[in-house]
């Protein structure tokens, strides 16, 4: 709606070269703001034109042949009017009740679709930024040595991704645990997740972490990790 600055468009239109999924989300932002555009008009039921001038032929040839044409004529045509413009009305008036219907769900919508945008730039931004370090999780040999996963970690924003290329099958009634180890402490447990969809899931930051690692453990988590189902490791403090 041409409500951005000149940097901010360049911006914008650089996000959308980098990662092209977001236009996912920019397209049915502007299908929505089209359809509000079109719901606001209004055109007459199909056949109206030609029932109408039926009726007026037929309602002429009756009163050229009375005699009282002219009269008759007018006074049908006012009274056609009349039934037109309130058929016409009360087809305004229901499509208007439902379009608020609709346009209430749009709007909810395109808000939902807006928030998951501007997170998704912000995303961005934390992941081209100068001090974003990004550390490959080194795999554990064996049943996990296809893993290819990435930590995303800036220390001055104090924010954590993790970006998945590769996690190997979770059984059921599993789930991926992620740990934060320092050294002289026991594994302090961080999050559980599966693998994501968009193959990009944020995570927490623990200051002073030296390690983060990821097991596979049973739904819902553990207090300690399971080292026969550690899958990969990331050192964040050159360690």
């Amino acid at each position: 709606m041409d409500q951005l600055t000149m940097a901010e468009k360049a911006e914008v239109e650089s996000h959308l070269i980098t990662f092209p999924e977001l236009r996912i989300d920019l397209r049915e932002i502007e299908n929505a703001l089209e359809f509000f555009a079109k719901a606001t008009s209004l055109t007459a039921p199909a056949g109206l034109k030609t029932k109408i001038m039926d009726a007026l032929k037929d309602e002429f040839i009756t009163d050229t042949r009375s005699g009282n044409g002219t009269w008759r004529l007018f006074t049908f045509l006012f009274a056609v009017g009349l039934v037109v413009l309130g058929y016409l009305f009360m087809q305004r008036n229901n499509q208007l009740k439902s379009t608020e219907q609709e346009l209430t769900a749009l709007r909810d919508t395109c808000q939902t679709k807006q928030q998951r945008l501007n997170y998704q730039l912000n995303t961005l931004q934390q992941l081209t930024a100068p001090q974003n370090q990004i550390i490959p999780f080194t795999a554990t040999p064996g049943f996990a040595a296809n893993t290819d996963i990435y930590l995303h970690h800036n220390t001055a924003t104090k924010r954590n991704f993790i970006s998945v290329r590769n996690l190997p099958p979770l059984p059921a009634g599993q789930t991926f645990e992620l740990w934060s180890i320092k050294t002289g402490s026991a594994p302090a447990r961080m999050d559980l997740f599966t693998t994501p969809a968009d193959g990009l899931l944020e995570v927490q930051y623990v200051e002073g972490t030296d390690v983060y690692a990821i097991t596979i453990e049973q739904a819902g988590g553990v207090d300690s990790p399971t080292m026969a189902n550690l899958i990969g490791t990331v050192a964040v403090n050159g360690q």
